[in-house]
């Protein structure tokens, strides 16, 4: 797989989770500006690229929508349960956040499979 694509793919998913971010503000309405977390939206894009790449590059392009739906249920669920397992799930954002990685991981497969 080219460095090129995978640069490509990275510039592509931090530009699609920094929209989602900025959209995600805009309609909460919550405050601050998207320059404080764009490092943090450009190593989760980074490490989502990464992992993308090894997984069209070694093992196919079979099963995307299931392994990115995985993916984001384990990135999206455990930090919610750690300090409050028994309070209830707050499951809108935990949908979002799951779609929001979904969405990437189509994203990856467009530019790198």
């Amino acid at each position: 797989m080219a460095f090129s694509r995978i640069l490509l793919a990275f510039a592509a998913v931090t530009g699609f989770f920094t929209a989602w971010r900025e959209l995600e503000r805009r309609i909460g309405g919550a405050p601050g500006e998207i320059r404080s977390t764009l490092s943090a939206l450009a190593a989760e894009g980074a490490l989502l690229t990464l992992f993308a790449g090894l997984w069209f590059g070694s093992l196919g392009a079979g099963g995307t929508p299931l392994l990115f739906l995985l993916l984001g249920a384990l990135m999206e669920v455990p930090p919610r349960l750690r300090g409050r397992p028994l309070d209830p799930m707050p499951w809108k954002p935990i949908a979002g956040g799951i779609v929001r990685i979904m969405i990437a991981g189509l994203v990856l497969e467009l530019v790198l499979g």
